[in-house]
């Protein structure tokens, strides 16, 4: 048998263990807590840092095909307007006034398309034109410059209002465009393309559709090519979804879906 004296020292022995674990017990849990805050907030700021490498990707691969662009139009549209109308001049027959009129009119004419395609190119150089015009005006203007090549019938068509979605959300969606609508220029053999964009619920869907030659998209998936890596990439960065619906011989559609919310 205890005392009563030995008693009180064993319950406040029996006390002091308790609340010495119940201390440890919550030292553990906040040193829990703090690390796994800490890698929390690390792999908040790697995603920030990886959305911010690939926002100024994005910003420098749309400058480069502008620049492309630019070039191209350059050596094909204007450099040939420009002959057309030294041609008009040097070929103007004093000895001949009559022909006069008509050379001069055909001259004026093709400098007004001179300076129309110079004011399509000065918005084509424009680095600000998302923020400018919007993404949905701008994807308007890449489809109808597609239109001008003569060699695609291409349409983009939005159901109901859409909204203007962040700056960089809006860059890195508009080069995921950009980049599917060049693989179904260079790759797909198709004659039309279809740009549809339209939300259901509180998702924002953009379809693009073709009538190529199509390929085999499980085939794709395994092999693991760089593009489908890089446009799923940047798909998962702006919490959006890519899916591919296309089979050899019967066109494509990629479907982006992304969340407005």
């Amino acid at each position: 048998m205890l005392t009563e004296s030995q008693e009180i020292t064993y319950l406040i022995l029996l006390g002091t263990l308790l609340l010495l674990t119940l201390v440890i017990f919550l030292l553990v849990a906040f040193i829990a807590l703090g690390r796994r805050r800490y890698k929390h907030e690390k792999q908040i700021k790697d995603l920030e840092f990886k959305f911010a490498q690939t926002l100024l990707q994005s910003q420098l691969e749309i400058q480069e095909n502008t620049l492309n662009h630019v070039a191209k139009e350059l050596h094909d549209n204007l450099g040939i307007t420009a002959s057309l109308v030294k041609i008009n001049l040097n070929t103007i027959d004093m000895e001949r006034p009559e022909t006069i009129p008509a050379k001069v009119e055909e001259a004026r004419a093709n400098i007004r398309q001179l300076i129309a395609d110079i004011k399509s190119l000065s918005v084509r150089l424009d680095g600000d034109q998302i923020q400018r015009y919007g993404l949905w005006k701008t994807i308007q203007q890449d489809v109808e410059r597609i239109n001008k090549t003569g060699e695609f019938t291409a349409v983009f068509t939005q159901e109901g209002s859409l909204p203007e979605l962040e700056s960089g959300k809006a860059t890195i969606l508009y080069r995921m465009v950009q980049e599917l609508l060049n693989n179904a220029l260079k790759h797909s053999k198709a004659k039309n393309i279809i740009v549809n964009t339209y939300i259901n619920g509180n998702l924002l869907t953009l379809d693009l559709s073709d009538d190529g030659c199509g390929f085999d998209w499980e085939a794709k998936k395994l092999s693991g090519g760089a593009g489908l890596l890089n446009l799923t990439g940047r798909a998962n960065l702006i919490n959006a979804t890519l899916h591919f619906k296309s089979t050899s011989g019967s066109g494509t559609t990629a479907t982006i879906t992304l969340p407005l919310s």
